[in-house]
């Protein structure tokens, strides 16, 4: 048992990485706080997320060597580090957990935490604990089911969040599709203030026959997840949010890391998937989501299923094996 030992928080932080990564590990954070110190190493230029990180009781500063990490546990979730960055933190740290959402993971680590939907191959572990699957879901405490989901009989309100930066404009698509199908409620956009393509959102939401709400560095989404009808949206950490409420939604692939979640969540017929990469892509798109407006039954059976396989308290789960 380790509980007082410090926990460092090896995140990839920068604008290109997107929010995801920052957002599991402080709901990760919140609960591990509990049982030991957390402190997030950040990478340099990312110090705008050090509010958000002190706001939930917890300490940070900017990633500079190894010996940040010296004598310490260790918490590492990123593409980007090279084995050769992790095996130099490993020497250095007490105990080392992984975050993962790939199925090339390698022995090394006392725990792996990895997404569902990835298929894992135990032989290639030199050692460690695996912790996969929906169970292990990292999400906010907020995202704790209380009461089932109630799927409104009409859809008036939807959101589209497609990640802070969201540099593929999918956004931009899906509110096009929108359009296409002669959507006319209100639509909430969640997105970054940094995104590349925010300034052309603001000066062409005036265009639509619906109403757009934009919001921007958004801390948390559970509120707006909590009161939309449907969500367009992309499959990193979101999809499991509006899993866990029982919402209904078409997901967008945004990236190869996410392919595998999403096809999860499409063969447990918890969301419509759109692939990007498709030729048809908008059009694919523009067919979810008229689909899911006029189908309360196709919604209602997407959100029950989402809900049956995501509690909302992996978190918990996952600072329990941390800290003992």
């Amino acid at each position: 048992m380790f509980i007082n030992n410090k926990w460092v928080f090896r995140v990839a932080s920068s604008t290109k990485d997107g929010g995801g990564h920052m957002m599991r590990c402080l709901s990760l954070a919140r609960e591990l706080i509990k049982y030991a110190p957390v402190h997030f190493l950040l990478c340099h230029k990312s110090e705008y997320w050090s509010k958000k990180i002190t706001d939930q009781g917890v300490t940070s500063g900017v990633y500079n060597s190894p010996d940040d990490i010296y004598k310490s546990n260790l918490l590492v979730d990123g593409y980007h580090f090279s084995d050769v960055e992790i095996n130099k933190w490993r020497r250095k740290c007490n105990k080392m957990v992984i975050i993962s959402d790939s199925d090339n993971i390698k022995g090394g680590a006392d725990i792996f935490v990895v997404s569902p939907g990835i298929k894992i191959d135990q032989s290639s572990l030199l050692k460690g604990v695996i912790l996969h699957g929906s169970e292990y879901a990292l999400l906010a405490p907020e995202y704790a089911k209380n009461i089932p989901a109630c799927n409104a009989k009409y859809v008036k309100n939807i959101l589209v969040t497609c990640g802070l930066s969201d540099s593929k404009n999918f956004i931009g698509s899906a509110l096009e599709a929108l359009s296409k199908v002669n959507f006319c409620g209100d639509v909430s956009v969640a997105i970054g203030r940094k995104a590349p393509h925010v300034n052309k959102l603001l000066n062409t939401i005036g265009n639509y026959n619906f109403s757009v709400n934009l919001v921007l560095d958004s801390d948390n989404l559970h509120d707006l997840v909590s009161k939309s009808d449907m969500i367009i949206g992309t499959g990193g950490v979101s999809l499991l949010e509006r899993m866990a409420l029982g919402k209904p939604s078409v997901t967008i692939i945004a990236a190869e890391n996410q392919r595998n979640q999403v096809e999860w969540s499409k063969s447990i017929g918890a969301t419509i998937m759109i692939d990007p990469l498709d030729e048809k892509f908008q059009y694919n798109l523009e067919c979810a989501i008229e689909c899911l407006i006029q189908s309360l039954i196709k919604r209602s059976n997407l959100g029950s299923r989402g809900g049956r396989y995501v509690d909302g308290k992996g978190c918990k789960r996952v600072a329990k094996y941390m800290a003992f």
